[in-house]
């Protein structure tokens, strides 16, 4: 016999009484299992997402193809039912359109109608035009153009202030000896470096994203020697000088319908106070008119909610708005912009639909839900060819738009979130999704009440680029007291970049 059987008690109130604990610890077993198979399939979903941000293309393409088969059908349907191309590389990511070019019949494109034309005459050679001579009669030119470019070409100005000195002791002001004429304007008075030089360094540093080290190469290989720590100082010393252009674009930051909001981190080093390995962040803010667009980057040692109120806001009440002036937020989802929404001026904050979007983009490369998350690309992507079918109409044709179009698409979104927020694991990735937009959903849906506010808030990302790119050299990052020029340079030469 069984010795397992036999240590069986025979007791039938005990025997139930051990059963029933048996069968607690199986369901507490099988919980945890639960648990641990949830855990695996959401770090297995990570997996996939880090590797296709690694290795996968940076665009965000729908593809029909990752879905499974048994969904396939219901997903053509949709498609159908939104007026939306079956193929997938018909539809493209919103953040940004991409036009393929016919590889099979190549176009050269002409050449820029500024760019001043140099005529390079090609005949034959004399001897040649000599057996020519009576039999052949010159018609015209074959033309064709190339691009050409004269290497950067440095001078030196070299300034000569004219000296005086009186004839006799008679003359009015011969006391002062020899005078001379004043030195001409600059920005930075007795700097080796022109104005010219100042605005190549600063350019290249901030908006083409070239670290100071590198132009100190560039600069070596002509024979000139300026170092970083040179160019460096020339920018700091900016700061000082720009400052009051800086003061005059915040007052026109508050005067747009629509205000963009966005941070990124930052590394700094021998910052006070703080560890190297310790997060700063950069905000940005892009707003004003339409023909006085302004974009101010600004520097924060933290990411808490309190730095955007107190730029917006810097006496703590609502004196620097204008009573006038109204506009609407926009951000991501970030819960520390939510202290911005009662302040004065601020009429509604609208969240970003190209970052919700972009959740369901990633769980559509998920291990599963993959054609529920595609459905929700499909109609996220329907709400883009609205807009982008009224980015020409004024804020009231778009409004009347939206109002007929986007809203029962909303609508239709709307339901579709809450058919699926029971169904799906809250942890796994179509879960996260969706809860993301649940979350937002009276802030996603507030372009439809003002013509004037974009679906989503690529303007503060695209002005947010170049710090993305540049943070990897952190060269700009030495030390805390440095820190606002940098910021205040990026927001002054960007300017013209948004117009």
């Amino acid at each position: 016999m069984n010795s397992a059987a036999l240590s069986l008690p025979n007791d039938p109130l005990q025997l139930k009484a051990e059963v029933i604990e048996l069968r607690g610890i199986v369901k507490e077993k099988e919980r945890s299992l639960d648990k641990k198979e949830q855990r695996i399939e959401q770090l297995l979903d990570y997996i996939l997402i880090l590797r296709k941000r690694q290795f996968g293309p940076s665009s965000e393409q729908f593809n029909k193809d990752q879905c499974n088969l048994f969904d396939e059908a219901e997903l053509e349907q949709l498609l159908e039912e939104l007026d939306l191309p079956v193929e997938p590389d018909e539809v493209a990511a919103p953040a940004q359109e991409q036009v393929e070019p016919d590889k099979k019949q190549p176009k050269r494109l002409p050449l820029p109608e500024h760019i001043t034309r140099i005529e390079k005459i090609i005949d034959f050679s004399a001897e040649e035009k000599a057996v020519m001579k009576g039999k052949w009669t010159f018609i015209g030119y074959e033309t064709s153009e190339q691009l050409a470019v004269i290497p950067r070409q440095h001078y030196v100005i070299l300034f000569k202030r004219a000296k005086y000195v009186a004839k006799d002791a008679d003359v009015d002001g011969a006391e002062q000896g020899v005078i001379i004429a004043p030195r001409a304007d600059q920005i930075i008075p007795k700097s080796i470096a022109h104005s010219s030089v100042i605005a190549d360094i600063v350019t290249r540093k901030f908006v083409d994203g070239l670290p100071l080290y590198r132009q100190e190469k560039i600069y070596a290989r002509d024979g000139i020697e300026l170092s970083r720590q040179t160019m460096s100082g020339l920018v700091i010393q900016l700061h000082e000088k720009l400052t009051p252009l800086m003061e005059a674009m915040k007052k026109i930051l508050y005067q747009g319908d629509v205000l963009h909001l966005d941070e990124t981190r930052l590394q700094v080093l021998n910052e006070p106070g703080k560890e190297n390995t310790q997060l700063s962040y950069i905000w940005v803010y892009v707003g004003g008119p339409p023909d006085k667009p302004v974009v101010w980057h600004q520097y924060a040692d933290s990411r808490s909610s309190s730095v955007p109120v107190d730029f917006l806001y810097p006496d703590g009440s609502g004196d620097v708005v204008d009573p006038e002036w109204s506009f609407t937020i926009m951000t991501d989802g970030y819960t520390g912009y939510n202290a911005l929404s009662g302040m004065p001026g601020i009429k509604w904050h609208a969240a970003c639909w190209a970052h919700a979007r972009r959740k369901f983009v990633e769980a559509a490369a998920g291990r599963k839900n993959q054609a529920a998350a595609h459905q929700m690309v499909a109609m996220i992507a329907k709400l883009y060819l609205i807009e982008r079918g009224a980015k020409d109409m004024t804020p009231g044709e778009r409004w009347e738009i939206r109002q007929t179009q986007a809203k029962p698409l909303l609508e239709k979104i709307k339901a579709w979130l809450d058919g699926k927020a029971g169904k799906v694991l809250p942890k796994s990735l179509l879960g996260k999704a969706i809860r993301y937009a649940l979350n937002l959903w009276p802030q996603l849906t507030v372009y439809l009440e003002d013509g004037n506010t974009p679906i989503d808030n690529n303007r503060a990302e695209n002005a947010i680029r170049p710090f993305v790119i540049g943070r990897s050299y952190a060269d700009f990052a030495i030390m805390r007291s440095s820190l606002s020029t940098p910021v205040v340079g990026m927001s002054a030469i960007t300017q013209p970049l948004t117009a």
